[in-house]
């Protein structure tokens, strides 16, 4: 093809570039950690959101916080002992390298991380306190339920009759039941008694019968869920066709009060979730996939573009270019807000609440047609 020979040596190309992202990453994490800062009135006690993930079995670490801290990259697999160890490290340092304390520890139910962190006594006499993911709380009512479902399954209630079947706790209840839990945490941010009040609310709605309405917890006036209540302003008729039988309530009833404790709610009064985590690991693993193996140094140029791209937007690139003494031109940068904007156009409609719905109605199909596979 007469094509010249490669060129011997990438090595010193790349150690340049790896060097100039390296900078970049870090001003980018270390601007979004003052900007944490001004958010919280200019106290730099902050709160971190810590979650793992991988590239096939090879595990590292990433802290965030709005600043999408990468702290940890090897090969080697990690045991959760040495990834507790590892977050320990990194949270002590947090100090001198990013002049901030993080006081608040938002994890999963996973809480070896903070159980480390806690003992370990990071910062002294200041304590860390452990917050709740919102939503990962929320799916515990779906899986407590799911597993009463599964473990009751040919077993008779206490009125005679099987736990699931027509007019009984399905899939579609035990969704229902879950989607308004959430909403009772995150619409009672103020207060946990509320909070408290509103979850029993649903139980109680549930147990509403004609002959024995108890909606006296459920929100009053026109615009509330409750449709009891609702209609008591309306003047509508209102039938209870959404109730659940005495029996399977009582058989409920425990996992009512666990997922009511008063230590769990307060930990979820912040009303945050892990979902920027999430979103942050997809614009890794959009740059390396998970189906292709990458040596160290390509997962150190993903996931250090994924930090800046996440935090400043694709545009930012710019700045690696012009680090490397390279001068885009006007082509370059207008592509660059044109991802820009369709990124922020995707996220409006996906906040959409029809495109809410819709993803619901997905994921109770998907629901149902588990079930049917594990009953076949």
């Amino acid at each position: 093809m007469n094509l010249p020979p490669p060129p011997a040596k990438f090595e010193r190309h790349n150690s340049l570039f790896l060097n100039v992202l390296k900078t970049i990453s870090e001003d980018s994490m270390n601007a979004a950690v003052h900007e944490a800062v001004i958010a919280n009135d200019n106290n730099s006690n902050i709160a971190v959101a810590v979650d793992g993930t991988w590239h096939k079995k090879r595990l590292f670490f990433i802290e965030w916080s709005c600043m999408c801290y990468v702290s940890l990259l090897r090969t080697e697999r990690l045991s959760t002992l040495k990834l507790s160890q590892n977050i320990v490290l990194h949270v002590r340092r947090s100090e001198t390298s990013r002049k901030a304390c993080y006081t608040q520890y938002l994890g999963d139910g996973d809480s070896k991380g903070f159980l480390t962190i806690k003992e370990a006594k990071v910062y002294g006499g200041t304590e860390v306190e452990k917050l709740e993911c919102v939503g990962h709380v929320q799916k515990r009512m779906g899986t407590r339920l799911r597993n009463i479902l599964k473990m009751s399954k040919g077993i008779k209630l206490s009125d005679g009759k099987n736990i699931s079947g027509r007019g009984r706790l399905t899939l579609k209840e035990v969704d229902s039941i879950q989607h308004y839990y959430g909403l009772a945490i995150r619409k009672n941010l103020s207060s946990v008694e509320d909070m408290k009040r509103a979850i029993w609310a649903i139980y109680f709605h549930k147990l509403s019968t004609e002959d024995n309405p108890q909606h006296a917890l459920c929100p009053l006036g026109e615009d509330s869920w409750c449709g009891y209540n609702r209609s008591i302003v309306t003047g509508e008729f209102y039938i209870h066709k959404h109730s659940l039988p005495e029996s399977i309530l009582l058989k409920v009833k425990k996992v009512f009060r666990d997922l009511t404790e008063k230590d769990l709610l307060k930990k979820c009064l912040h009303g945050r979730t892990q979902n920027p985590n999430e979103s942050f690991n997809k614009c890794i693993w959009e740059r390396i996939p998970k189906t292709v193996f990458v040596g160290i140094e390509t997962l150190k140029f993903g996931v250090m573009d994924a930090v800046i791209c996440f935090n400043d937007g694709y545009v930012s690139r710019i700045k690696v270019f012009e680090a490397l003494g390279i001068k885009p031109g006007y082509n370059t940068e207008r592509a660059l807000l044109i991802i820009d904007n369709k990124r922020i156009l995707e996220a409006e409609r996906i906040v959409n609440k029809v495109s809410l719905e819709a993803r619901n109605k997905k994921r109770s199909l998907k629901r149902k047609m588990d079930k049917q596979n594990l009953d076949e």
